[in-house]
């Protein structure tokens, strides 16, 4: 694992030890810089987290002086002895026992068309000098970051934003589509990001640079999987779920693989605890494990039970680590500088990778089990208003009209407002319904929060919902399938992916996915809805979740766990804000901040914050806004 930074136009040994003094924490092992100014001038610098061949042989950036390539790399290709075997074969020589070499001499055997053999997460830039062509490439499903930008006719990459900055080749500006999306995702979407002119390159993409010009191209995507693709529910199910066990077993295997110690989260949810289950069987050794638990008001709020019990099943060496709103506010200026980007999420994971570290340089995590195997409760609520839809069509007009009357004094009667909405959700589009279990700010919501100028500023802006557009499959008309393809494109790899790398990485540790391999994704996206929540509308409402991961595993989840109910990893962010962070917020967000900023009307604001402390209103705007204007403090001013 590592940090990684180059610049086609600049041959400049001083900006490549700057770059990587800033990216330090990526690869605290060992860094290098490599320049070369014989014809197109390049620096390809490195931060290196050592975790195969801890040897000086690993050293990067590396070269292979026979084909004149040179590459700087971040990740693990799990399946690398494989190949190397193959390249042997074809008559390739190694110099190292790592990866990276692999990739390198992968490169000159098959060119661009390498990255179909690769497994695992990635993200690399190669200077090929006889071509005069830099080629750049990251991984399928998105774990890796990889982010670029044209700047004095050439062009800038690396792993993270900071990176760019420090260059002194970017001029820190916001990205006003960028913020836009922020405020519904609570995430910015690549390719932008929140610099101006500065892009992400999107999962499963390459690019190359030759004679000026940047070309773009997708090499993978989540398979798009119609009804005739789809396995029948009523397929062999065992079968299905021995083959389920047969990828998991072989994903976490190859994930073990390293030259350091190994750990693993812990949260006491079927996903972490499946991932600790198949680590003890597999590797046959006491295993490091680690939770995280949270004060907040003096309560305790969190899973550490249910993690305890997963530990003392398979006798892990566990970890436990308590997290109080005094304990954030410590914490909040060195995590404001871990995001990168802001994001509304994160938290969670900047802490538990700091207690990791201490122990562990690598640690498996479950990330991904959810949006792969129906864990959320919008798989439900989404099959069912599909369903619900269908019926709504076939309703008379003036059926409609009652129903919406209806509606409308069941609100008033129970007090939930959200009842007079009903109908509307039954009429409106799949995105429509999707965005909603994943919006933080309306279209309304967001022109009532700008200032007068900068809403004026934002109508050439469309709205978010138009992003989805492109992850959506006309042909896929099951509604789970959508679904998923929509968590694993936008919500995973926005969000919960970008931020574990960042969080972990400020820590210096690398966090390992097994759940997201890509053969395991596309096997998984055809299992049909009735394994993953059950036959019966009533499982598909209110069932439990991911049956098809916890029936496969049946021998090895305890009880307790496979019996409870999907519950949401939660932090008391709320708490914290009124009360141990409440002087952040009341500066930060403070009508002279807002106003000073210059971005959002500072009534509207204001409003949000008083419906908040007077509980009517959620934490997350308040979280959102708060963590964009630290973040500008701290990467923009």
């Amino acid at each position: 694992m590592c940090g990684i930074f180059g610049v086609v136009g600049r041959a400049d040994r001083e900006l490549g030890g700057r770059v990587t003094r800033a990216i330090h924490h990526r690869g605290p092992d060992d860094s290098g810089v490599w320049v070369d100014s014989t014809d197109t001038p390049v620096t390809l610098a490195n931060t290196r987290l050592a975790i195969i061949d801890l040897s000086p042989a690993g050293h990067m950036p590396m070269l292979h002086s026979e084909r004149r390539l040179a590459i700087t790399y971040n990740g693990e290709v799990y399946n690398f002895a494989e190949i190397r075997a193959e390249l042997e074969q074809r008559g390739h020589h190694f110099r190292s026992q790592s990866d990276t070499e692999v990739i390198l001499n992968a490169y000159a055997q098959w060119g661009e068309e390498c990255v179909h053999r690769l497994r695992g997460m990635f993200a690399f830039l190669i200077w090929d000098a006889p071509r005069q062509r830099l080629f750049a490439a990251r991984d399928r499903l998105g774990i890796k970051p990889l982010y670029w930008a044209e700047a004095d006719n050439g062009l800038l990459l690396a792993s993270e934003l900071k990176a760019m900055l420090c260059s002194g080749l970017i001029t820190p500006a916001l990205d006003f589509h960028a913020l836009h999306h922020f405020l519904t995702f609570y995430a910015v979407p690549p390719p932008r990001t929140m610099l101006q002119g500065v892009h992400a390159l999107l999962p499963g993409h390459c690019l190359t640079w030759e004679r000026g010009k940047v070309g773009v191209r997708q090499y993978w995507d989540v398979p798009m999987v119609e009804n005739g693709d789809l396995m029948s529910a009523g397929a062999d199910a065992v079968e299905i779920r021995r083959e389920l066990r047969r990828l998991l077993e072989e994903s976490i295997r190859l994930r073990m693989i390293a030259d350091v110690p190994v750990g693993a989260f812990l949260s006491g949810g079927v996903d972490s605890s499946a991932v600790v289950a198949l680590m003890t069987r597999l590797s046959g050794e006491r295993l490091q494990t680690f939770s995280i638990g949270f004060h907040a008001e003096g309560q305790r709020m969190d899973e550490r039970r249910f993690a305890g019990i997963v530990a003392r099943r398979y006798d892990t060496e566990h970890n436990e680590v308590v997290i109080s709103g005094r304990d954030v506010a410590a914490q909040l200026p060195d995590f404001v500088r871990a995001m990168d980007q802001p994001t509304g999420d994160g938290l969670n994971t900047y802490l538990v990778s700091r207690a990791t570290a201490r122990h562990v340089k690598v640690a498996l995590s479950g990330l991904g089990g959810d949006e792969l195997f129906a864990g959320y409760r919008q798989y439900r609520y989404l099959l069912q208003a599909q369903r619900a839809g269908r019926l709504w069509k076939r309703l008379p007009g003036l059926g409609k009209v009652a129903a919406r009357a209806a509606a409308r004094q069941l609100a008033r009667i129970s007090g939930r407002a959200a009842l007079a909405e009903a109908p509307g959700w039954l009429e409106a589009g799949f995105l429509s319904r999707y965005l909603r279990t994943r919006t933080l700010f309306s279209e309304a919501a967001k022109a009532a929060l700008y200032r007068d100028g900068v809403a004026a500023s934002q109508n050439g802006i469309g709205p978010s919902i138009e992003l989805l557009h492109p992850f959506v499959v006309e042909s896929e008309c099951d509604a789970i399938v959508r679904v998923t393809r929509l968590e694993l494109k936008s919500y995973l790899a926005h969000m919960l992916l970008r931020d574990t790398d960042a969080m972990s990485m400020a820590h210096s540790l690398e966090v390992r996915v097994p759940l997201i391999d890509h053969k395991l994704v596309e096997f998984a996206t055809r299992i049909p809805a009735a394994l993953k929540l059950g036959h019966s509308p009533l499982g598909a409402l209110r069932g439990r979740t991911k049956l098809v991961l916890t029936d496969a595993l049946t021998d090895l989840l305890p009880a307790e766990i496979m019996r409870r109910r999907k519950q949401g990893f939660y932090m008391p962010v709320g708490a914290w804000l009124r009360g141990g962070l409440q002087p952040v917020v009341a500066e930060a967000l403070s009508r002279e901040s807002v106003q000073r900023r210059g971005l959002f009307d500072a009534d509207a604001v204001a409003g949000l914050r008083s419906d908040f402390e007077a509980g009517r209103g959620p934490y997350m705007r308040v979280w959102a806004l708060l963590m964009l204007e630290l973040w500008q403090r701290e990467f923009l001013d």
